[in-house]
């Protein structure tokens, strides 16, 4: 009796422990794989992902220079009021935080509603070693952190990652946004249904759409910017777009250099303000030759930036951020922000002699609207009543373009929707004056030597050798030419890796930036320091992918 009653005990034992077995799997029974496509529709699945990362060392140890995790997507820096506010300040803190707790609850709860255990997706990157690093970094952390989350890496050459992006081909894609003018709507825009990231990722929502129009309608600058932010709000929330940071750009300067202008977005750097003591002249070093002259064909900071230097146009941007009188002595708006006029100053002159005038102004942006001129910013015009109907060739009559000069000193611009921000972009170097007299003179050598360039600006281009120098001298003529403390500003060519850095360290250059490799070198050096680029990058996450 004893020994039967060993047995019952026995098999109850191994019963119970059989069962205890089958209950701890019982959870995945009946559970499958399923595909990424899936998996990324789900917003809780989405949601674990933008918060299963750690920003703080894809800034801190892949990146290592003065770059800042973000949760947002529109920059610092970018968009400054008439009262000096940003406009991150206005909107406020958003987005999803690293958060390992709340990720996994969401990670679960996505398990939950799609009955999965294992789920593989892809990582796109550029080739570009710190491409490549990031996405191993993500790779790392997604797997380490969400349970049953496979993770594989593609990592291609630029051109064919940008490819692939642009046609939806990919899970998650590391991708970035430059601003293209100074207000919010530059990055908002691109995730509306018809959007640059709204299309190849499948995001569309009317609520968000609504916002980003009744902001893009709004009369004042307030009321933009708070349908800009709610918008931005919805769309961190649903996920489809996870922030990582704002970069930055690092540099050493002499200490007896101050006074440098740094833009976060078009032409990088002014010198109008900028002074070096005694010496009367600023030696810098360029990785490349001045691509372009022609501001209705220029396309990159360098020409920007140089353009911005040797030009002006109707307003600048000073080293506080606001918007201070170039060729336009004062401007207005009519209360409905659709009517801007533009006074000139009767002391501007071209380096010909030549007075500067509204008709230059005009002529400069028609030339850039014309579709022979095939301009890559064309479209940055597009808000001028017109505009964009003459660039693509819908008419041929380029006065019907909401441009126009009034007299030699008033020019009317014309638009389409509110531009609150109108008076600030015209600070880009794209809407700068041309000379048409001298432009047609000079045909398509127009903008490539410094004799065939016209100059209104602080300086002028008195020396271009390709592979070698250029130089920018004091322009005389100038009509603010007492603020200018410096002679020239002498800029060396100098393509070599780390050549640039010893000049610097002999003494022969004022001021450079430096890459990651030296910012250990010179991070506690009173020389060093750091500046903000209005670019985000991000993960692009396809929640629509076909």
């Amino acid at each position: 009796m004893l020994f039967k009653k060993k047995i019952s005990c026995s098999l109850l034992v191994i019963l119970m422990s059989t069962i205890g077995l089958y209950g701890c799997e019982g959870k995945d029974l009946g559970k499958q794989d399923i595909e990424s496509k899936e998996l990324l529709k789900n917003k809780d699945a989405r949601l674990a992902i933008t918060m299963a990362i750690d920003k703080e060392k894809i800034t801190n140890v892949i990146l290592n220079n003065g770059s800042s995790p973000i949760n947002y997507y529109t920059p610092e820096g970018l968009a400054i009021d008439n009262h000096g506010k940003d406009y991150r300040d206005i909107a406020g803190n958003m987005g999803n935080d690293y958060d390992l707790k709340e990720a996994k609850e969401h990670w679960e709860k996505a398990k939950e509603d799609l009955n999965f255990k294992n789920v593989t997706i892809e990582v796109l990157t550029s080739d570009a070693e710190s491409s490549k690093r990031v996405g191993e970094f993500f790779q790392n952390q997604l797997q380490t952190n969400l349970d049953g989350l496979k993770v594989e890496l593609k990592q291609v050459p630029f051109k064919q990652k940008q490819q692939l992006e642009s046609e939806g081909d990919y899970d998650l894609v590391y991708s970035s946004w430059v601003a293209d003018y100074p207000d919010p709507l530059t990055f908002l825009e691109t995730f509306t249904t018809n959007g640059k990231f709204g299309k190849n990722s499948g995001y569309d929502s009317k609520e968000y759409n609504a916002l980003i129009e009744e902001g893009k309608n709004a009369t004042s600058i307030s009321e933009s910017w708070n349908k800009y932010a709610k918008a931005e709000e919805i769309l961190l929330s649903d996920a489809f777009l996870m922030p990582l940071f704002q970069s930055s750009s690092a540099y050493i300067q002499k200490p007896y250099v101050d006074g440098i202008t740094i833009i976060p977005y078009g032409a990088k750097y002014a010198y109008k303000w900028a002074n070096a003591e005694d010496k009367n002249e600023l030696n810098l070093t360029s990785n490349s030759d001045i691509p372009s002259l022609d501001m209705s064909k220029a396309t990159d900071s360098l020409s920007f930036s140089v353009a911005n230097n040797v030009m002006e146009g109707l307003v600048r941007v000073n080293n506080d951020g606001e918007v201070v009188e170039g060729i336009a002595k004062e401007w207005k708006s009519s209360e409905d922000k659709k009517i801007w006029t533009f006074y000139l100053r009767k002391d501007a002159v071209w380096s010909n002699g030549d007075p500067v005038t509204a008709k230059d102004f005009e002529f400069g942006f028609k030339r850039t609207l014309n579709p022979k001129t095939a301009s890559q910013y064309g479209f940055i015009m597009y808000d001028i009543v017109g505009a964009e109907n003459y660039n693509i060739g819908k008419t041929t009559d380029s006065n019907s373009i909401g441009i126009k000069a009034i007299d030699n000193y008033t020019l009317e611009v014309k638009l389409n929707r509110p531009v609150n921000y109108f008076d600030r972009l015209m600070s880009f170097p794209v809407f700068f004056p041309q000379n048409e007299k001298f432009v047609k003179e000079q045909g398509d050598k127009f903008g490539t030597t410094e004799k065939t360039t016209l100059y209104n600006g602080p300086f002028t281009l008195t020396k271009w050798k390709l592979d070698d120098v250029y130089i920018m001298t004091k322009n005389q003529g100038y009509w603010d030419k007492n603020t200018i403390r410096l002679e020239s500003v002498n800029t060396k060519i100098v393509k070599e890796g780390t050549a640039d850095v010893n000049l610097y360290e002999n003494g022969d250059v004022d001021f450079i930036g430096i890459s990651n490799e030296f910012i250990d070198k010179y991070k506690d050096s009173i020389e060093f320091s750091t500046s903000k680029n209005a670019t985000t990058f991000f993960m692009l996450i396809n929640g629509n992918n076909k």
